[in-house]
């Protein structure tokens, strides 16, 4: 089974170290990204998300306590493990490193036949925080939507209902004139009664919905990006048609584009937005759905359509501006169900939802995918790792024990990077290994 490429960082001030490091994690699979002081290491964490970091404590420019500290302050990199490498002694700069926030630690001379064993364990005790995490936060996440998409369906169901209770009773007053005969006068009473304890029932509806315990499950799963577009128009081609709509699709998406989402679910998301243009369009109008890669990688999809402006309210609330809601007055269809679903499956995939309403009366709305969620299926597999692999460690081993630049004399004090000498011109890695 092809396992997904790991980036890692490798921050060391040590020409050689750095190398034989990087050398023996891409023969793993892995991608590695080099880093020769603590300043360099510091604007690559602030640049890149990686899975791993392999910290050298002393480093020029910025030690590696201060790297992991700007690490752990917050930015992309702030759950990423970190493996300090220190000399042979150091337990108090260990323990400081440990404080600082490191998840382990390895001590020079390096044992290069089980380096990348321990890097691959720290990279997977890492995955299985990650998911934790991210198992949690989606708990929290659907938990909250789940309460907004129960407030939104009582407000869709609140308007139709008070008005029907409104009605009745300026009926049953005989606000303007009299009723014959009289047992239509009992009808109406009967109505709003009926009005009224569908409406109880409704808030109790939505205040069992609230105690519901059932969560959204993610099907994570590399989709074809086309065809889950396609899936989203066949079912409402016929509705459009049957509504005079002209349903213009612009897909502009490369065959081989993949998706790591939920099929069915980013399937409903689209369906709801696209439902929503077809539903509230003017006869004979035309109806957009675009579908293809914005310039910076995030995979987009959006509809334009000439129905009823998107309410003030509903626009604030999708695109994340503070809401402040007028009552339960509006008498027109709207859409705040069908996007508000859509919002919710988006942002179960890390996306986001945005609308608009122009000056030219056409309604626009987006929803978006991470560029972190898109792929192509042509991508190349990761190398897979020698067979003699362990005896390759062990002749890298042997060439850094004969290499006369790492000898140093034994010494109660931890070796400093003072001591080394400066090679100014050094060999190739492949050249030292074959002495």
């Amino acid at each position: 089974m092809t396992r997904k490429a790991q980036r890692i960082l490798v921050a060391d001030d040590d020409p050689i170290y750095r190398d034989v490091a990087t050398e023996a994690l891409e023969r793993a699979g892995h991608v590695i990204t080099q880093a020769k002081d603590g300043g360099e290491a510091m604007a690559v964490l602030a640049a890149t998300k990686f899975d791993a970091a392999i910290i050298d404590l002393s480093m020029p420019v910025a030690g590696g306590l201060e790297v992991i500290a700007a690490m752990r302050s917050g930015g992309a990199n702030v759950h990423t493990p970190v493996i300090v490498i220190t000399g042979h002694d150091d337990a108090v700069a260990v323990e400081h490193a440990y404080l600082a926030g490191a998840t382990s630690f390895l001590t020079k001379p390096l044992n290069w036949v089980l380096f990348t064993p321990h890097v691959e364990f720290v990279l997977r005790s890492g995955q299985t925080e990650a998911e934790l995490r991210e198992a949690s936060a989606a708990a929290a996440f659907l938990s909250d939507l789940k309460s907004q998409m129960m407030t939104s369906l009582a407000r869709e169901f609140q308007a139709p209902i008070k008005t029907i209770i409104g009605f009745s009773e300026l009926i049953n007053k005989q606000v303007y004139g009299p009723i014959e005969p009289a047992a239509y006068r009992d009808l109406t009473a009967d109505i709003g009664k009926s009005a009224n304890h569908l409406n109880s029932a409704l808030l109790k509806l939505m205040d069992f919905g609230r105690t519901l315990t059932e969560q959204l499950k993610i099907d994570d799963q590399k989709i074809d990006a086309r065809e889950a577009v396609l899936d989203a128009l066949a079912g409402l081609e016929i509705k459009a048609g049957r509504r005079d709509i002209n349903l213009k699709a612009h897909i502009e998406i490369p065959a081989n584009l993949v998706l790591q989402a939920d099929k069915a679910l980013l399937s409903q998301a689209l369906r709801s937005i696209l439902d929503n243009a077809i539903r509230l369009s003017p006869r004979g109008v035309d109806v957009e759905l675009h579908a293809g890669l914005a310039p910076d990688g995030r995979f987009n999809v959006w509809t334009k359509d000439k129905g009823p402006p998107v309410p003030g309210d509903l626009a604030a609330e999708i695109n994340g501006a503070p809401v402040a809601h007028g009552g339960f007055a509006q008498q027109q269809e709207t859409r705040d169900v069908g996007i508000k679903i859509a919002k919710i499956l988006a942002e179960a995939h890390q996306g986001a939802m945005n609308v608009r309403s122009d000056v030219n009366g056409t309604n626009i709305v987006r929803l978006e995918l991470p560029k972190e969620r898109v792929f192509t299926a042509s991508m190349p597999r990761n190398p897979a790792p020698p067979a003699d692999l362990a005896q390759r460690f062990a002749e890298i081993g042997d060439a850094l024990a004969q290499d006369q630049r790492l000898r140093t004399a034994p010494s109660a004090t931890p070796h400093t990077f003072a001591d080394r000498p400066q090679v100014t011109d050094r060999p190739q890695i492949s050249d030292r290994l074959q002495r």
